[in-house]
C-alpha cells in the first residue's frame, strides 16, 4: 500500500488512535483538537455573521456549512497539527469576513482583529513548541512585504483597494508565508488573477459594480494553503 494511502487511512484512524503516530510515521491530528477547532470556527462564524454583521439566519447557516466544509478539507489535507491550526484559523474568521465584504462591502475590524489574533497565536505557538524561529521570522517578513505592497497600491491607485483590504492582507500574508515563500507568492497571485477575470466578465456584461477584494483574498489564501498542506 502506498504511503499516501496509508496517510489518509491514518487520518481516519484519528478517531481510534486519538493523535498517536500514523503507520507511515506522519503525525495525525488529535480528535480533541479537531473538535475544538470546529467549535471555534462555529463560534467565529456566529459572532461574525449574527452579531457583527447581523446577517439573516439563512446566511449564517450557509456560513456554518462553508466553514465546516473548509475545516474538514484542511484537516484531510494537513499532515501535521501546526499547518492545520494555522489554516483553520484563516477559515474560521475568513468565512464571515468574505460574506460580510461580498454583501455589505466592508470588513469589520472585530473580525479582522480576531483573524490576526488567531493566526498570530497559532504561528507563535508553533514556533515555541517546535523550536522553529525560522518559520516565525518568515511569517513576519512575508506580512511586512505584503503590507508594503498593499499600501503602495492603496495610495498610488486610489479605488483599487480599501483600508480593510490592507488590514486583512497582514494576517493572511503571515499565514501564507509560514508555509513558505512559494505559498505566499501563489496566495498573493490568485486573488488578483481571479478579481481581474471577474472584472473582465462584468465589463462584458456591461456591469460597472465595484468588486469587493476581500472574498478573493480569503479564497486565494485558502486555496494556496490547501495545496501547501498536501
Amino acid at each position: 500500500m502506498s504511503a499516501a494511502k496509508l496517510s489518509k487511512i491514518a487520518w481516519v484512524d484519528t478517531f481510534v488512535h486519538d493523535g498517536r503516530i500514523a503507520p507511515d510515521g506522519v503525525d495525525i491530528i488529535p480528535l480533541p483538537l479537531f473538535i475544538l477547532t470546529g467549535i471555534a470556527a462555529a463560534v467565529a462564524v456566529v459572532m461574525g455573521g449574527a452579531l457583527v454583521v447581523r446577517s439573516p439566519r439563512r446566511q449564517v447557516a450557509a456560513q456554518l456549512v462553508t466553514a465546516a466544509a473548509l475545516v474538514g478539507a484542511l484537516a484531510w489535507r494537513a499532515s501535521d497539527v501546526a499547518p492545520f491550526a494555522i489554516s483553520a484559523s484563516v477559515a474560521a474568521f475568513g468565512v464571515p469576513l468574505a460574506f460580510a465584504d461580498a454583501r455589505h462591502r466592508r470588513l469589520p475590524n472585530q473580525l479582522v482583529l480576531g483573524l490576526a489574533g488567531s493566526v498570530g497565536a497559532a504561528v507563535i505557538a508553533t514556533a515555541v513548541v517546535d523550536h522553529d524561529a525560522g518559520s516565525l521570522a518568515r511569517a513576519l517578513a512575508g506580512a511586512a512585504v505584503t503590507t508594503a505592497f498593499f499600501l503602495a497600491v492603496y495610495f498610488m491607485a486610489p479605488g483599487q483597494l480599501g483600508g480593510g483590504d490592507v488590514k486583512l492582507a497582514v494576517p493572511l500574508a503571515a499565514a501564507l508565508a509560514w508555509f513558505g515563500w512559494q505559498t505566499l507568492a501563489l496566495g498573493s497571485l490568485l486573488p488578483w488573477l481571479a478579481a481581474a477575470i471577474t472584472a473582465a466578465i462584468m465589463r462584458l456584461g456591461r456591469r460597472r459594480t465595484a468588486i469587493p477584494m476581500g472574498p478573493f483574498l480569503i479564497a486565494g489564501t485558502l486555496a494556496a494553503m490547501l495545496l501547501a498542506n498536501g
